[in-house]
C-alpha cells in the first residue's frame, strides 16, 4: 500500500503502497456477513474490510455503490484494514468479512499462511491485470508510486532532482530531506542513486544499498512512518525534498500547497483484492472482485483520486490530464519500477532487522 506498519507486525506484511496512501477516516460497525444466504430476488450482504479515508470513498462512488445497485446487493464497509483481526477471525472460524484490500505482499503471505480462499478465474478474468500483481490468492486493486517529491517554492521552473541519484547530490540540490522510514522502496531509491540500472535492481545488492544510505543519512532530517508526513513537511518547508507516496503529495498540490512530484525512477506498488479463508459468501465475493477490477470501474475510480488501475484497459478510458496527473502517460509509465514483491517476501525480515539497527546507529 507496505504503508500501514501500525496496524500489522513484520511477520505478517512487508509492506508495500502503496499505497497510498489512504487519508484517516471514519468507522462503520458491521454485523458478521459470513453465512448469510439469501434467495433470489432479497438483497445480498457483503461486508468488505477496507483502508478507510479517502480511498475507501473513491471505492464507495466507483465501485461499491454501483455494484450494490446492479445486483441487488447490500455492501457494509469496516475500516481500517487489520491484519491481526485478519488472521483472528480466520483461525477462529468466524470469518466475518467477504472481500478484504491489503497491502500486496499480504497475498503471498496470507497464501501460504493458510488465510486466503484461492480467486476463481472462471469468474475473474485477469488478462489486462498488471502480471505482478496476479496471484493464485489475491489480485491487484490499485497502484500507487513511491517518488520524489519536492517544495516548488526550492526548486522552481523543472530545477529539482530528475532521479534518485540527484536527490542524493546534497550539493548540487542542498536543503533537508526526509525518507521512508521503511525498507521497501527506500532501498531502491538508495541503489538506484548509486547508479544501479532499473532493470539490474532484483536481486537487491542489501550491502550497496545500506552503504548508499550511509552517504545521505546526515542531510534526512526526517524519517516518516505516515503517509501525511510527507506533504506537510514539504508544505511548511521543513524539507525540500522527500521520498513520497505521489497521491499524498498530488493531493497537497491541489489545495495550494508547493510541492509536486517527479515520476522518473518512481517505485510502483499496489494494493490487492483478497477473499479471507472460510468465507460463506464466496461467489458473491468472486462476483465482487470481477466487477471491482473491470476497466469501467477501474477508470471511474481513477478519475476521482490519484491512485492508477491495475487494469490496463482503462488506461484507454482516461483522459490524458488524468494520465498525466497518474504517472501514467506513455513517457511517466515507462520511467518507473514495479517493486519485486516475492523478492521482499522472502528477504523482508531481515532486512527489516537490519535497517531498524541501521537507523539507530
Amino acid at each position: 500500500m507496505l504503508k500501514r506498519l501500525v496496524l500489522a507486525s513484520a511477520s505478517l506484511i512487508l509492506a508495500m503502497s502503496l499505497t497510498a496512501c489512504s487519508g484517516g477516516g471514519g468507522n462503520n460497525e458491521a454485523a458478521p456477513a459470513g453465512g448469510s444466504s439469501v434467495s433470489s430476488g432479497k438483497t445480498q450482504n457483503l461486508a468488505i474490510m477496507d483502508w478507510g479515508g479517502a480511498i475507501t470513498e473513491a471505492h464507495k462512488k466507483a465501485i461499491f455503490e454501483p455494484f450494490e445497485k446492479k445486483n441487488n446487493v447490500k455492501i457494509t464497509v469496516v475500516s481500517p484494514t487489520d491484519y491481526g483481526k485478519f488472521k483472528a477471525m480466520v483461525e477462529s472460524g468466524n470469518v466475518e468479512f467477504d472481500v478484504v484490500n491489503v497491502d500486496s505482499d499480504f497475498v503471498i503471505r496470507g497464501g501460504k499462511q493458510g488465510l486466503l480462499e484461492k480467486l476463481d478465474y472462471n469468474v475473474i478474468k485477469k488478462d489486462d491485470i498488471i502480471p505482478q500483481l496476479v496471484d493464485d490468492y489475491g489480485i491487484g486493486a490499485e497502484l500507487f508510486s513511491t517518488a520524489i517529491s519536492y517544495n516548488t517554492s526550492k526548486f522552481p521552473t523543472g530545477s529539482h532532482p530528475k532521479n534518485w541519484a540527484e536527490f542524493w547530490d546534497t550539493k548540487k540540490f542542498p536543503g533537508p530531506r526526509s525518507l521512508w522510514k521503511y525498507p521497501t522502496g527506500t532501498l531502491e531509491a538508495a541503489l538506484l542513486a548509486d547508479g544501479v540500472a532499473p532493470d539490474k535492481l532484483y536481486p537487491l545488492d542489501v550491502d550497496r544499498a545500506f552503504a548508499s544510505l550511509d552517504k545521505i543519512k546526515k542531510d534526512v532530517k526526517v524519517w516518516w512512518n505516515a503517509g501525511a508526513q510527507p506533504p506537510q513537511l514539504l508544505a511548511n518547508g521543513e524539507v525540500v525534498l522527500a521520498e513520497a507516496w505521489n497521491g499524498r503529495v498530488s493531493t497537497a498540490k491541489k489545495q495550494g500547497a508547493p510541492e509536486d512530484v517527479e515520476f522518473n525512477q518512481g517505485l510502483i506498488m499496489g494494493d490487492s483484492w483478497v477473499v479471507p479463508k472460510g468465507v460463506q459468501n464466496k461467489d458473491l465475493a468472486m462476483k465482487f472482485i470481477a466487477f471491482a477490477i473491470a476497466p469501467e470501474q477501474q477508470a471511474a475510480f481513477s478519475s476521482s483520486i490519484d491512485y492508477a488501475p491495475v487494469n490496463k484497459k482503462a488506461l484507454d478510458l482516461l483522459s490524458p490530464e488524468v494520465k498525466e496527473r497518474l504517472g501514467q502517460s506513455p513517457d511517466k509509465a515507462k520511467s518507473q519500477i514495479v517493486v519485486d514483491i516475492k523478492w521482499w517476501v522472502d528477504n523482508f525480515d531481515k532486512v527489516n532487522e537490519r535497517f531498524e539497527q541501521w537507523l539507530l546507529k
